[in-house]
């Protein structure tokens, strides 16, 4: 569901789904002997939050407090809790990460502190909602100056995807840095999310009508660059092709589309994030315990559908229920300090 504009697009449920399947294939099995398919999946995830930022914001003209309001209501009460329980359940242990790790969590900074001070353990996978809630914060910041102006709003996200992959390009290729210099940067990974965001808007613009076999072959061509691309390439073209089949999904051939929308994977895609927040923990216990793989998919899987059914859904229902009474609350309440009615009349009389 677009939560601001009601638009159902079950296929988009579905390709959230496959893109946590992917992360959970990647962490408890394949990441160990072939790295790429977890990071492969975070990228699935990355489109997809550009193609529907990008609608949300620039097609829909969501209001600005009522798209942080939505986004703030998705992510951090299942994120607030998240934190909160493995730092108290693991902090006597050797995987406990501290009151300085959970607080860069909570404040979307990890990312960096990741990369510039030290790893924190069982919350190092957040570095990609940080990523993000940062791409989120300069989509908003672009609509609120160019909304009005799709061609002008898609050149100029287009133009942050370009600076991503060239601080990218200085990084590897001129810097030589490290992997662990650039892997979680926002500055670097936003890429995708942009690139995706600025083509939706291209799309929708200019009614590009993509032939069928576009979103199917490009999401294959993603997944194998992603996995045995060369070097530089690993990174750029994975990014581009998976923009392109998130863009043009809509025109797939009907196998992919069916795939999609198929109950497991729209099911699978509901419970996505919660998933993505439970799954970490027993995925670092995995590789200590690889015996115990199958009881700790098990238990990450239970772990991300009690988080969604007890914190996120009613939390989500709950604070979207009250933000349309806080925000009209908000509004009287200015109004009164500048002297005007809610519909800006001057409240005095004449």
């Amino acid at each position: 569901m677009r939560e601001e504009t009601r638009i159902h697009l079950a296929y988009l449920d579905g390709w959230r789904g496959l893109a946590i399947l992917l992360v959970l294939l990647g962490h408890f099995w394949t990441d160990p002997i072939r790295p790429g398919l977890g990071v492969f999946g975070v990228g699935v995830f990355f489109v997809l939050s550009g193609r529907l930022m990008a609608e949300i914001l620039f097609v829909r003209r969501s209001p600005l407090p009522t798209f942080f309001w939505r986004r703030f209501s998705r992510v951090y009460p299942a994120l607030f809790v998240f934190v909160v329980l493995t730092t108290i359940l693991f902090w006597p242990t050797r995987y406990g990460h501290g009151i300085a790790a959970m607080l860069v969590t909570l404040t979307f900074t990890s990312n960096y502190a990741m990369t510039y001070v030290h790893p924190i353990a069982l919350l190092d996978h957040l570095w990609s909602l940080c990523v993000e809630e940062h791409g989120y914060l300069l989509l908003a910041a672009t609509a609120g100056l160019l909304r009005r102006a799709i061609p002008a709003g898609a050149a100029a996200i287009a133009g942050l995807a370009l600076a991503a992959f060239l601080s990218f390009a200085v990084q590897t290729m001129v810097l030589h840095a490290p992997h662990a210099a650039i892997a979680w940067r926002t500055d670097v990974q936003v890429a995708p999310l942009f690139l995706a965001a600025a083509m939706h808007l291209a799309v929708v613009r200019w009614r590009i009508d993509a032939p069928s076999w576009a979103a199917p072959a490009t999401l294959a061509g993603a997944f194998a660059a992603s996995l045995w691309g060369p070097g530089w390439a690993a990174f750029w073209l994975p990014a581009m092709l998976l923009a392109i089949s998130v863009v043009t999904v809509d025109r797939a051939a009907r196998p992919m589309r069916r795939l999609l929308e198929s109950a497991a994977l729209r099911r699978i895609g509901l419970w996505s994030f919660s998933l993505y927040l439970w799954q970490q923990p027993f995925y670092k216990l995995s590789r200590d315990y690889p015996d115990m793989t199958p009881l700790l998919v098990t238990g990450a899987v239970a772990a991300g559908i009690l988080s969604f059914h007890l914190v996120e859904r009613p939390s989500r229902t709950f604070l979207n229920h009250i933000g349309p009474r806080l925000h009209a609350a908000g509004r009287r309440a200015a109004g009164a300090a500048h002297g005007t009615t809610p519909c800006g009349r001057d409240a005095a009389p004449r």
